[in-house]
């Protein structure tokens, strides 16, 4: 803590709506204060606790301003209480991060990955060497759920997508990774999903040009396309559409997550978040994850990195050409 500037450093960042009112957005203002070998995580300024779902106990926030302190501080070394004892959290009751009975928290961790983001950009400014750009911002999943055609049992389908994380001060983002709030969560491949459900999936992808550019570009998304083989129901709750994963030192923002489906020959935009949307046989949902932001200017991007990025279908000539011109005008 002694190695980060002392002073007061503040961000802001929102969630797209509470899952109830889909008219508002929440607002994230996270102060963090370094005095000697002290530092005060301040959310004080984060949303009062809303109608909707997203709410969540004091432990989520405690949890969101211990996980930014630890990977700031000694990301490679063991957790103990120890590891926390810089660290001061100021976090009044009743707000969406230590929300109050009766306040809904079915999805609690939907807020985090966010909060997390928010408090290393106010840091940003004090370590531009360390912080990365934002990255997915989503806890990311998908739940499709019906009754099985041939054994007459209820079924329920979960899983979790990766997406991109934030350019670093030293390398691009990592592509198709979980958020930083869940570090040891596995996917289930998709071939076994078509084993244990009557679903088939048309691809598990990496999203070309979702990654924001940047002198390290931010890591891509993931595509998902399914096709039910009979009526189902579907269900995802994402976040992070609205204020898309930002870059940093004039990186570009990633693209933001989106859910698609397509029926009747026509392809409809879905909301962030959704429940029992039915979707029948014929039809294919697809779900895209955000990228993440771009880190420092593209015009300093290498150029091998850029046709590396091509040759892989990280990045498209058109988007490119588009935000590497530098690049292409001295390869002409």
């Amino acid at each position: 803590v002694r190695a980060i500037p002392d002073g007061v450093y503040e961000a802001s960042s929102f969630l797209d709506n509470d899952g109830k009112d889909f008219t508002k957005t929440v607002p994230i203002h996270v102060k963090v204060e370094v005095r000697d070998d002290e530092l005060t995580i301040d959310f004080s300024e984060v949303s009062d606790q809303v109608p909707g779902f997203i709410n969540c106990g004091s432990s989520g926030g405690m949890a969101a301003a211990r996980v930014a302190f630890k990977a700031l501080t000694s990301p490679h070394r063991e957790v103990n209480e120890g590891s926390f004892r810089a660290l001061n959290v100021v976090l009044p009751p009743g707000k969406l991060l230590s929300a109050r009975r009766p306040a809904p928290i079915g999805g609690w961790s939907l807020s985090l990955p966010t909060v997390l983001d928010t408090i290393f950009r106010a840091l940003a400014p004090a370590l531009p060497e360390r912080i990365p750009a934002a990255h997915k911002g989503d806890m990311g999943g998908y739940a499709i759920f019906g009754t099985h055609p041939k054994t007459g049992r209820r079924y329920v389908c979960q899983n979790i997508m990766g997406g991109g994380w934030g350019g670093r001060p030293f390398e691009d983002g990592e592509s198709a990774s979980v958020s930083m709030c869940q570090g040891d969560v596995k996917n289930t491949p998709i071939e076994l999903q078509e084993l244990y459900y009557p679903l088939l999936f048309g691809c598990h992808a990496l999203r070309t040009d979702s990654g924001g550019a940047g002198k390290f570009r931010g890591g891509i998304g993931v595509e998902v396309k399914v096709k039910p083989l009979h009526d189902v129901y579907v269900s995802r709750s994402t976040d992070r559409i609205q204020c898309p994963p930002w870059g940093l030192l004039g990186g570009d923002e990633g693209m933001t997550n989106l859910t698609l489906i397509r029926r009747d020959g026509k392809e409809e935009k879905l909301p962030g978040k959704f429940s029992h949307l039915l979707a029948r046989p014929g039809e294919t949902v697809t779900f895209l994850t955000a990228g993440g932001g771009g880190y420092g200017d593209p015009s300093e991007r290498n150029s091998t990195a850029v046709r590396r990025d091509l040759a892989l279908g990280y990045v498209s000539k058109e988007h490119a050409e588009q935000d590497y011109p530098a690049i292409f005008c001295r390869d002409a």
